[in-house]
């Protein structure tokens, strides 16, 4: 939905109104006309009926005055007089809220990641869909403003109510809906008491969002027949398989000759979400993906077929509760024979699952997905009756958090597998753009490729499965000879993208050459090649605590890319001429040969150099023996030197961002480990599996610092240095490039910016009681084809920042190392993907990466959960452990309480700073006095392990 669809819709709501003005007077002259005579009396039995029926018209009239499709009192005036009683009955600050209302503020996300910030900023007098627990509300933007450490939003909802919500609650978003000037005259949050002019204004308002909810509700009327036959023309040809829709394209199966196309899609929007059992809603940012997975015909028949058993109470169900009853009650005890033993299983031969039964496990298996509320949940209810009816699991949330360890017990699942959704889901753009450059034409090979010193021809265009034969750049490369390439990573380091060199200018004292020099994929990779198009389905390679996941696939062709090969590499080369300010005063792109490549740990150069070092914390123990020994002596005299030289420089760039407003927030985050990683996972058979075992987890914690301080700051810095010089690079040649684009923190109380960049350290870093005590909201992180500041990394609009350093594991580097060779071939004519492709590219790589976070995070916090809930079960109460856990936490408390309407207490969102975990503190009072920063001694109250996993804490 777009700003120029906003006319329309006026247009549409001031016709509704004068229409509907006609149809009030035409009825009113019917009911003149056949009124009684006066004086003549009615029978009982017709005033019975009369009576009945009015009594029905009050209550219905007081069940749902603020919904949809209500008609107005028949008086020429009515609506207005009833809109303004609703607009005033809002205002009234001792009026509790309706049930739904209450619903939505109890299922809403009162507990935002601080790592996530806005990606959009709603403008006065906008359109707003607002959806949560099955509630939608329809209402026009009145204002957004920084809350308590976050955005809220004030949207005047069609019942009158001026009511707060959160960006996540909103699923359309049409600006413009409103003159600026209109709802400037609406008033405020705070007002409540409401003057004459702001009355009015509101109902003024109320009226144009009233009568376009009749024409939508018209247009779903109109349209039902055709819908109705929408998901077998969406659905996969595959029963099998599901798929994907956008609200766009499903729109385009649907005509409406006599009704606007805004209508017609809006129409479509509703109607998929209403349609549950057949479309699943995007969860992770619905707002910048509008788009539906389509479930597939097996899964529809999984959920019929099981909804039926349990309407009908088919004995099937009986007999399967009651073998699940047997199996759990064994795998509970089998699990803590052999709580210490390493994991392993077995096939059950002595039970199997009929056909009827596995229907039932499909429909629980496919039941385990994140589901936020914005969407009725198809499984809930024969999910709820079967796990209500195995008798074994004590809880009041009956949803995924109690399947997963059904399954568990069952047999079907590992109880080492976690079950956070691992599927890719689709781009959303239409592939690789059709390319007529020199990078998409060589000699088809699906040889490696080789150097060559000629320039390539242009030739054929290269096919979805041909490699480049010859190297395109390989006349520009420079050739850094025996100088030394320092590579720095963990020991256990997969995929090794960077490495750095230094050089002395000695005709300019004070100032040194950074040289950065990054794996070449590009070299041998076309954008055409269908690895490419693999890739930008994946976007980046994938770490989890059990796994990971390239993004480019394990072949020859690619295989001696890491660097750190023996003998020659081919790298694109990013250098910077860095003074003792921390200024670039020159800098270059070129494609690189390195030769004396130095791989080194972290640990062993910050021993080496005497840089300061943040070790991780093993608040349990055990875990020391995770981190190698450090080896200063496996770091040369001349390594040294140069790594000294390295750390001058970067250390001159950190206090050059600190001086444009560079910010680091010092935060701990859990980290745990699983050995063995590599874990057994047999397929789903019609037998179940006896689990024995559980692989050891090594719990750490890391802070902030830990990740940004001695040797690893070093690494990081060059590679701030080389996505800089990209940007500017780029710039300078007016070539479209995806930025990564944040804006400056802003106030909730004045002055807290300035405060908080006045107690910065030398690195940026600020204490984190003070960072929750001041409320400063993040206006978010986007991708963006346009040059912008990255204000938390202290970088100006005029420079900007980009990705370009790991092209091995994300694509929009590759995608940067393309641009660039491309302009580096044909420098007349710079430009090699279109900018209408590289800005849907920019828009999916902002939701991509909110959707990865936040899986990443489901995943870490089960693991860190999970290592809880073991420790708390297997240590001997009395124990200095169990009082520990019982008597010894802390929450750092990140937000001040709010209601939760659904459980009738408040809570506050917290942080366990010395386990790196976040909580929720529940069972507060209405007078609790927190605020954040505020610590609160607490106790666990419950651990809900699933799809999204909760720690609840009390205090104590």
């Amino acid at each position: 939905m777009h700003r120029r669809s906003a006319s329309r819709l006026v247009d549409i709501a001031s016709t509704s109104s004068a229409a509907l003005g006609r149809t009030t007077q035409r009825h009113a002259s019917n009911v003149a006309r056949n009124r009684k005579p006066p004086g003549e009396a009615l029978s009982r039995k017709t005033y019975d009926k009369v009576e009945l029926a009015a009594k029905g018209l009050v209550a219905a009239a007081a069940k749902k005055q603020n919904k949809v499709g209500w008609g107005h009192p028949q008086h020429h005036e009515g609506e207005t007089r009833r809109l303004t009683a609703a607009v005033k009955s809002a205002a009234n600050p001792l009026k509790a809220p309706t049930p739904e209302l209450q619903m939505l503020l109890a299922h809403q996300n009162i507990s935002p990641d601080p790592e996530l910030g806005r990606s959009l900023n709603f403008e006065p007098g906008s359109l707003v869909e607002i959806r949560r627990s099955e509630s939608v509300y329809h209402g026009v933007v009145v204002q957004t403003i920084p809350d308590n450490g976050r955005w809220m939003t004030y949207s005047l909802l069609s019942g009158g109510e001026l009511w707060p919500h959160q960006d996540s609650d909103v699923m359309l978003y049409i600006p413009g809906f409103v003159e600026r000037d209109l709802i400037a005259r609406c008033g405020s949050k705070q007002a409540t008491l409401l003057n004459e002019s702001e009355i009015a204004a509101r109902v003024s308002v109320l009226k144009r969002l009233r009568n376009l909810e009749i024409a939508v509700e018209q247009t779903v009327k109109e349209l039902h027949h055709q819908l109705r036959g929408i998901y077998e023309q969406l659905r996969h040809p595959d029963p099998e398989q599901a798929t994907s829709v956008t609200v766009e394209e499903a729109a385009r199966l649907v005509t409406s000759k006599s009704r606007d196309p805004l209508l017609t899609k809006w129409a479509v929007h509703k109607y998929l979400f209403e349609k549950c059992k057949y479309f699943s809603a995007e969860v992770s940012n619905f707002l910048e993906r509008p788009a539906f997975e389509v479930r597939s015909k097996r899964d529809v028949d999984t959920i019929d077929a099981v909804d039926e058993m349990v309407a009908r109470k088919d004995p099937v169900m009986d007999s399967f509760v009651e073998k699940a009853k047997i199996l759990i009650r064994a795998a509970r005890k089998r699990a803590r024979e052999t709580w210490s033993q390493p994991p392993s299983y077995q096939a059950d031969d002595n039970t199997t699952f009929k056909p009827a039964e596995m229907f039932i496990i499909r429909f629980l298996c496919s039941s385990l997905r994140n589901n936020r509320m914005t969407q009725r949940d198809p499984f809930l209810l024969s999910q709820t009756y079967i796990m209500k009816k195995t008798g074994l699991y004590d809880s009041d949330d009956y949803g995924q958090r109690t399947v997963y360890p059904f399954l568990v017990e069952l047999g079907v699942i590992p109880p080492w597998q976690d079950p956070v959704d691992r599927t890719q889901p689709s781009t959303g753009i239409s592939g690789m753009p059709l390319l007529g450059s020199e990078l998409a034409r060589g000699q088809p090979s699906s040889s490696p490729a080789n150097t060559s010193s000629t320039r390539p021809a242009s030739s054929l265009p290269l096919g979805p499965e041909d490699f480049y034969s010859r190297d395109l750049v390989d006349h520009l490369r420079h050739d850094f000879g025996d100088m030394p390439v320092y590579v720095i990573d963990d020991a256990d380091a997969e995929e090794l993208d960077d490495g750095f060199s230094v050089e002395a200018v000695p005709s300019e004292p004070g100032r040194t050459w950074l040289h950065v020099h990054i794996a070449d994929p590009t070299s041998v990779l076309p954008p055409t090649h269908r690895i490419a198009r693999e890739a930008l389905a994946r976007m980046e390679s994938l770490y989890y605590p059990d796994g990971s996941i390239p993004m480019l696939p394990d072949v020859p062709e690619l295989r001696e890319l890491s660097l750190g090969q023996v003998g020659v590499q081919r790298v694109m080369t990013f250098s910077g001429k860095i003074d003792t300010e921390g200024n670039i005063v020159e800098y270059k792109i070129r494609p690189g040969i390195i030769r004396n490549v130095q791989k080194l740990h972290y640990s062993d150069v910050n021993e080496a150099i005497g840089a300061p070092f943040v070790p991780p914390q093993f608040p349990f123990g055990g875990g020391e023996d995770l981190i190698p020994p450090s080896n200063a002596a496996s770091v040369g005299k001349s390594a040294i030197d140069d790594l000294s030289s390295v750390r001058k420089v970067t250390d001159a760039l950190v206090k050059g961002r600190v001086r444009q407003g560079a910010t680091q927030y010092d935060w701990t985050k859990s980290k745990v480990a699983i050995r063995p990683k590599s874990l057994p996972t047999p397929p789903v058979t019609n037998r179940p599996y006896r689990w024995s075992g559980f692989p050891k987890l090594y719990y750490a914690v890391e802070s902030s610092r830990m990740v940004d301080s001695g040797s690893r700051q070093i690494v990081a810095e060059c590679m701030r240095l080389a996505s800089r010089i990209a940007s500017m690079w780029l710039r300078d040649r007016d070539i479209p490039a995806i930025r990564r684009v944040s804006r400056e923190l802003v106030d909730t109380t004045p002055g807290a910016v300035q405060q908080m960049l006045s107690s910065r350290d030398e690195s940026g870093f600020v204490d984190h009681l003070l960072m929750l005590q001041l409320g400063l909201v993040s206006t978010g992180a986007t991708y963006a084809v346009m040059l912008g500041p990255h204000a938390v990394l202290g970088i100006p609009d005029g420079e900007g920042y980009m990705r370009a350093t790991s092209p091995l594991r994300r694509f929009l580097d590759m995608v940067t190392h393309w641009q660039i060779k491309h302009a580096l071939l044909t420098p007349d004519a710079p430009r090699l993907f279109p900018e209408e492709w590289l800005q849907d590219l920019a828009k999916h790589s902002t939701w991509w990466e909110g959707h990865h976070r936040g899986i990443e995070r489901n995943h870490e916090r089960f693991w860190a959960y999970k290592f809880l809930e073991r420790r708390i079960a297997e240590t001997k109460e009395g124990s200095p452990e169990a009082e520990r856990l019982a008597d010894a936490l802390v929450a750092v408390v990140t937000h001040t309480p709010v209601n939760n309407f659904l459980h009738q207490y408040w809570q506050a969102s917290c942080h366990l700073w010395d386990l790196g975990l976040r909580g929720i503190l529940i069972q507060l009072g209405p007078t609790e006095p927190l605020k954040g920063g505020d610590r609160v001694p607490v106790k666990v109250a419950a651990l809900k392990l699933g799809v999204t996993s909760q720690l609840d804490l009390v205090k104590r």
